[in-house]
């Protein structure tokens, strides 16, 4: 073996994800197939005794390291799931909601015994970062996820594992200890706020995220137009960010005449700065370690690639971390790093680049070539995959670049450099690219279903098997080719099925629901308690490729959710409004007091007395209230709302209750959709 540190790192990062993974006896059939592959390669490329024991042994460290981890400092703390006690700890992170509501994450101890980190949403209290916090008589929850986000794997991979709910009282100690970091996050939202007075909140927004990863200023309809026209990924701080950054900076010292070693001090200073104001990602964490070992080579004179450098990043950040395994966005950078740098180059290795129009073509080739490799990860992770993406890689995401240097450069000098109306310019023309690219319906591809990742996961598979077989970039590019096929056939063959199904999705948080009536390419949404719906409704919208809404209803009590709908469904055709009440919110709005009717075909969806009907041929859904007296004459029936000690509960199979009540069997369930067929069979999919 020849890059014996790439063949240490493969072995590491296998172990972490096989232990990670793979918990049942009978998945350990993957592993075992894994291995014979590892060996059947590995005789190909004629690995000798050592660098099978090399790579076993990094394997075998792995899976002990994230075994021992799991079981000594994970189960550990979930230990304390639904018990009692004490928190004192320092503010580590912190975000601000509305209404005077925030999320802390504290490290400290549990009850003065277990060190751990936890999450707490309480009151927005004055703290800065390294004050001391104390929950006292708290109830410890183990972080779980829903349909809307999956915070469980989300916080897993940076090692917080628990909640703290209802503190009885909170209490703050200003220490004062973690100057810097305060002085350098006050400074960043200085300079956010800078961008957002000055170029407005969607132009100030997307700068902020472009330079500090901060996304939460950007609407939802920006955001979903920046992402389905395939640059979104210009918002997370990585390498691009650092590689700019390097650039601009060791240029400056260039000419200056500073000498290499100060320079490279210098470089790290800066480096390690913008790494707090980007609240430190493991993307930007694995690009700085990059960035350190290319420019420390010429100190030993080496030389190193990318391939190299990205193999002792990823194995740095893996021992540092055990379950940084389950990070979506450290297997994305990792992922767009190898495809850019080392796939990418791989396949356009012949393409020639003398001439203009040869270099569009293979940057051209480099880009598809790296979305292409990306694609199948982005599949699992994501509702939305763009695939206009190489094209907009190179004719738009050179102008964020450039706006993106212009924001590095008045934040480096504290806004003394007046670039930022000439930043706010280009992003105007990049914010109005991607609106329109957006609304084309072929710009991307919905994968919000499991077939679609599952596909692309073996197409990816198939084709390393064809590199590590033939070593022929046509037979590779030929396979790429049928992979995407398949990809996409498979997509759309998922989505015709679909067509022909009577569907009834049930989105929303806890006891609280949204319903979505889907059936041959007509969709209805009718709000029935509000809350977060808006959001639930977004990405179920999203992740089933619904483009037309026939009817958006807003009940009784959830009226006010009007402007939040309009923008979660900005880039949505919405083409009839019905909300409860005498006053319209908007002129094209229709207003109800009593109930509605709406007829389609072979169905209708029918509200009265504070019942939803929903008729489907021969079978009928209904959605009623706990408040609500149940009617005698009803099918299968969702109960939404609070259960109390006075609800009249309905034990039999065709009751569902969204609240969850451990005495009651189909209970605490929601965000599932019912598929009903023409003899009024019920079907019911958790939707994950």
């Amino acid at each position: 073996m020849k890059r014996k540190m790439i063949g240490i790192t493969t072995g590491y990062i296998s172990g972490l994800f096989f232990v990670s993974f793979f918990n049942h006896a009978w998945q350990l059939i993957i592993p075992a197939f894994a291995f014979m592959a590892y060996v059947v390669i590995g005789r190909l490329k004629k690995f000798s005794l050592n660098d099978f024991a090399m790579v076993a042994m990094s394997f075998a460290i792995a899976f002990l390291s994230g075994e021992l981890y799991t079981r000594y400092v994970y189960e550990d703390i979930v230990k304390y799931d639904n018990v009692t006690g004490n928190f004192s700890g320092m503010v580590q992170a912190y975000d601000v909601y509305d209404n005077d509501k925030a999320r802390y994450i504290l490290k400290g101890k549990i009850d003065n015994i277990r060190t751990a980190e936890i999450s707490v949403f309480t009151n927005e209290l004055d703290v800065e970062y390294g004050d001391r916090v104390n929950l006292e008589d708290c109830t410890f929850k183990k972080i779980s996820g829903d349909y809307l986000f999956d915070s469980e794997t989300y916080y897993k991979a940076d090692g917080i594992f628990l909640n703290a709910d209802n503190p009885e009282s909170v209490t703050v100690e200003k220490l004062g200890k973690q100057r810097i970091k305060n002085f350098l996050m006050d400074y960043r939202e200085k300079i956010i706020s800078d961008f957002r007075i000055k170029l407005g909140d969607d132009c100030g927004g997307f700068l902020s995220g472009m330079v500090f990863g901060e996304k939460s200023y950007l609407s939802d309809g920006v955001k979903n137009s920046l992402y389905r026209t395939g640059i979104g990924h210009i918002m997370a701080v990585s390498g691009l960010h650092i590689s700019v950054m390097a650039i601009i900076l060791m240029k400056i010292f260039k000419r200056l005449k500073v000498n290499k070693f100060v320079s490279f001090g210098l470089l790290n200073v800066f480096m390690m700065l913008m790494l707090i104001m980007s609240e430190v990602p493991v993307s930007a964490i694995r690009a700085v370690i990059m960035a350190d070992i290319g420019y420390s080579a010429v100190f030993f004179r080496r030389y190193s690639d990318t391939f190299n450098s990205l193999a002792v990043a990823v194995l740095l950040i893996c021992i540092s971390n055990p379950y940084v395994i389950h990070s979506q966005g450290f297997i994305l950078s990792v992922g767009g790093t190898f495809g850019i740098g080392v796939f990418a180059p791989y396949m356009v290795k012949n393409v020639p680049d003398r001439k203009p129009s040869q270099r569009v073509l293979k940057n051209f080739l480099i880009m598809l070539c790296t979305t292409l490799f990306i694609m199948p990860i982005s599949m699992i992770f994501f509702d939305e995959v763009s695939i206009v993406s190489p094209v907009t890689n190179i004719l738009i995401v050179p102008l964020c670049t450039f706006s993106m240097i212009l924001g590095m450069l008045y934040t480096l000098t504290g806004g003394l450099l007046p670039v930022l109306e000439i930043a706010g310019g280009i992003i105007k023309i990049v914010l109005l690219l991607s609106e329109k690219i957006s609304g084309l319906k072929f710009s991307y591809i919905s994968c919000g279903n499991d077939i679609t990742g599952r596909l692309a996961i073996i197409c990816m598979v198939a084709v390393f098997m064809v590199k590590i077989s033939t070593e022929s970039r046509k037979y590779i590019s030929l396979a790429i080719v049928i992979s995407v096929l398949i990809v996409t056939g498979g997509n759309r063959l998922y989505s015709n099925r679909q067509y022909d199904k009577f569907i009834i999705g049930v989105v929303g948080r806890n006891e609280k629901t949204a319903v979505i009536v889907s059936y041959h390419g007509k969709n209805h949404v009718i709000d029935l308690s509000g809350y977060r719906n808006p959001e639930y409704v977004s990405k179920y919208i999203a992740e089933n490729s619904i483009d037309t809404i026939e009817y958006l209803v807003l009940n009784k009590s959830v009226q006010s959710m009007y402007v939040s709908y309009m923008n979660e469904l900005d880039n949505i055709n919405i083409e009839n409004v019905l909300v409860y009440g005498n006053i319209s919110p908007d002129e094209d709005v229709i207003t109800f007091n009593d109930g509605y009717r709406i007829d389609a075909e072979d169905y209708s969806i029918v509200y009265e007395e504070n019942i939803l009907r929903i008729k489907y041929k021969d079978s009928e859904t209904d959605f009623i209230s706990t408040k609500n007296e149940v009617p005698s004459d009803r099918g299968l029936t969702i109960f939404y709302g609070n259960i109390t000690k006075n609800t009249d509960i309905h034990y039999d199979d065709n009751s569902i209750y969204l609240d969850g009540n451990e005495n009651i069997s189909n209970s605490g369930m929601n965000n599932f959709r019912i598929e009903v067929s023409e003899d009024g069979k019920y079907n019911i999919q958790k939707m994950r």
